[in-house]
């Protein structure tokens, strides 16, 4: 089994007055998948945006997997919390809010995240941190601290699916199109109707709304 790439020292640079390096590379291919989306990033891509040759940047990543596992953990680093507050909902609020936010940044990270392995520096502390949120409920089955920590990770990358969906949706059709304004007024839909007509064809709460309501159950099965 081959050594990760995170775990592999930086190779020297070779050939150029500024060696490329595997932070530079990172930085450009993720700039590249913000604007872009993954599928925009190559080695013949980030050859010319660096430009070097395609084939040196294999001195770097022996292919692309390896790229975009360091472009995972490079981009995961943002969901670690700077200081982790002590009590479990803060803490668990502050876990959420970072991970949603690096989402939302670069919403090219949840459709391949499955795909690159769990194991990752940046990965882990951000797991790490989940877990020491609820690790001052004293006394609660360790069954029941997986669920909440499970539970808050399964609404926020829910949520924020839902949400970058939503967002291309709207781009692509409106809801005054007059094939839709059709069927709202066949009758058929009454309550989605009703929403539009408040302005709200698929009202949700915030993100942090339902994520009080999450904890508040979760609260009151504690108490």
């Amino acid at each position: 089994m081959s050594t990760p790439i995170w775990a592999r020292p930086e190779p020297k640079g070779r050939g150029r007055e500024k060696p490329l390096s595997r932070r530079g590379i990172v930085g450009v291919a993720i700039a590249i998948a913000d604007d872009e989306g993954i599928e925009a990033v190559s080695m013949r891509r980030l050859a010319r945006e660096l430009h070097a040759g395609a084939m040196s940047l294999y001195h770097y990543f022996e292919n692309r997997d390896e790229l975009l596992e360091l472009m995972i953990d490079t981009v995961a680093g943002e969901m670690v919390v700077p200081e982790l507050p002590a009590e479990w909902r803060p803490a668990l609020e502050a876990v959420a809010g970072r991970s949603r936010a690096m989402f939302v940044a670069h919403p090219w990270v949840l459709p391949i995240l499955q795909a690159v392995p769990a194991v990752t520096p940046n990965l882990l502390r951000h797991i790490e941190q989940s877990a020491q949120s609820v690790s001052t409920l004293e006394g609660v089955e360790p069954v029941l601290l997986t669920g909440i920590v499970t539970a808050v990770d399964d609404y926020t990358i829910g949520y924020t699916l839902r949400e970058l969906d939503s967002e291309d949706r709207r781009r692509r059709r409106s809801w005054d199109e007059p094939a839709v304004r059709t069927l709202l007024e066949s009758g058929e839909f009454p309550m989605v109707s009703e929403f539009v007509a408040y302005g709200s064809p698929l009202p949700t709460p915030t993100f942090e709304m339902g994520l009080k309501w999450l904890l508040d159950g979760f609260a009151a099965q504690l108490d």
